[in-house]
């Protein structure tokens, strides 16, 4: 007797160590909702340990009968928690019509164990615990065989406590005399549970170990991509660069050698005796002009390969537009020039010199697409780009136009479809404007003229804002009624 006392004692306090450890789980964890139930049937488990304990200890038959009913009600507590816990541990949140049928049939049969004849009962509820726990011992198992490798100990747990309940009804019925062995079984099933936190972390800890392996190895990978890419784009760069200068020794090879060429010839037509005058002028005149084609390239090519330096001042940009209009060499042609002032104060902060190289190159070039005969007109309005207020400039000719080619290509350096340019001009442009903080843009169609938009903002004394990208241009805010101009052609 006092063996058998000493080991219910240890198995009621090896169930309620495992009741705490799951209610610790659950308050740590809320979402794993199977440690709750856990919980409680290790909780129910112990109640059915004290009450065999108090059975075996009872002086008369009331008593027994009384602590036999009470281990009885924890027994029927631990069937419907392990369906539960079955189904929540395969399922993280199972339907309640599923849980229903078990804990209904655990409530009714808690009724007859609190108010029928013992004898009568132990056999009916053996038979629904054995059921009970084949059901938990297969879907435990299948839970297993899924994948969830910590569900193993459980599995054999439930084992135990189901040879145990058979081998308790053989012993109410007469079959066996092996004594009741049911506190055993649930001390097996408990101590498995128990595990599963354990091998559920384990489980988990192998996992991140895989995966920080592949991890790592991914890593080493990328590296070794990443050291291949930036190899890569180094001989890309080195290759470009050398493209780049390729380039640029063609077109200046091909742009000097011509006027070398002419003026070779022409050096070897002075050479020669009995020229007249009017053929000495004439070389002459050709010398002079390739001479001055020579010089323009060069200084084209230094503007454009020189940084830009912004010696920021505050200036009218009317009054530097109106200089570049009143400069311009229409060279006889019938172009009308007209200016329009679209904005009270056109003041900004940049470099004026700069910008008349702008202006004066652009203005020069809607000169040239015109021909003999023509309207240019130069608008000036308040512009707003990219949540930055500014100054824009319209510079509209009535010239032949671009099409879709050519427009994508004017900004690239020496790309011309001028006989005597050097394709840096708008370049040049292009750089000097983003240097402001600027937007330059280009609207043209094939015969229908090009109107070129240069956005300055009005900027500050300290340094401009960062390059603005080089977006369509928006919608024009005038701000003051227009005030036209015409200058002479």
């Amino acid at each position: 007797m006092d063996l058998l006392a000493t080991v219910l004692a240890a198995t009621a306090a090896i169930e309620l160590f495992a009741a705490l450890l799951f209610a610790f789980v659950f308050v740590r964890r809320p979402s794993e909702r199977d440690a709750a139930v856990a919980a409680i049937l290790c909780l129910a488990a112990a109640v059915h340990a004290l009450g065999s304990l108090l059975t075996e200890g009872a002086h008369d038959a009331g008593a027994a009968a009384i602590d036999e009913r009470v281990a009885w009600l924890g027994l029927l507590g631990v069937l419907p928690l392990s369906i539960h816990f079955a189904l929540a541990y395969r399922v993280p949140l199972p339907r309640p019509p599923l849980l229903a049928i078990p804990y209904g049939v655990a409530a009714v049969l808690a009724v007859l164990a609190a108010r029928a004849p013992l004898d009568s009962f132990r056999t009916g509820a053996y038979v629904t615990a054995i059921v009970a726990v084949a059901a938990v011992l297969v879907l435990l198992a299948r839970a297993y065989l899924g994948g969830r490798r910590d569900a193993l100990a459980v599995v054999v747990g439930a084992t135990v406590l189901l040879a145990t309940l058979i081998n308790d009804t053989g012993v109410s019925t007469g079959a066996f005399t092996t004594g009741y062995l049911v506190d055993a079984g649930l001390a097996a099933f408990v101590v498995g549970l128990a595990t599963t936190p354990s091998a559920r972390y384990a489980v988990v800890g192998h996992e991140l170990e895989k995966r920080t392996r592949e991890l790592r190895t991914r890593t080493r990978e990328l590296r070794r991509s990443y050291e291949e890419l930036r190899a890569a784009q180094e001989e890309l760069v080195k290759k470009e660069q050398l493209a780049v200068v390729g380039e640029l020794a063609a077109v200046i090879a091909h742009e000097v050698r011509n006027p070398l060429a002419i003026i070779g010839n022409a050096v070897a037509g002075l050479r020669k005796q009995g020229i007249s005058r009017e053929d000495h002028e004439t070389l002459l005149a050709i010398l002079d002009e390739e001479a001055s084609r020579l010089n323009r390239l060069v200084g084209d090519l230094l503007r454009y390969a020189r940084p830009v330096n912004v010696q920021r001042q505050q200036f009218s940009l009317e009054d530097l537009v109106e200089r570049a209009l009143g400069l311009l060499k229409t060279d006889g042609k019938a172009i009308k020039v007209s200016l329009e002032v679209e904005v009270h104060e056109g003041r900004i902060w940049g470099d004026a010199n700069l910008l008349r190289q702008v202006f004066d190159n652009l203005v020069d070039n809607a000169v040239q697409a015109m021909g003999a005969a023509g309207v240019l007109t130069v608008r000036l309005r308040a512009a707003t780009e990219e949540g930055v207020d500014g100054v824009a400039v319209d510079i509209i000719d009535t010239g032949e136009g671009m099409d879709t080619q050519v427009r994508s290509r004017a900004r690239d350096p020496f790309f011309t479809t001028r006989p005597s340019g050097t394709g840096l001009g708008l370049a040049i442009v292009d750089r000097i404007v983003d240097a402001h903080g600027g937007i330059f843009s280009i609207d043209s169609r094939s015969g229908e003229g090009t109107t070129v938009t240069v956005f300055l903002p009005h900027g500050s004394p300290s340094e401009p804002p960062p390059p603005r990208s080089r977006a369509p241009k928006g919608q024009p805010v005038p701000s003051a009624p227009p005030r036209t101009k015409i200058a002479p052609a």
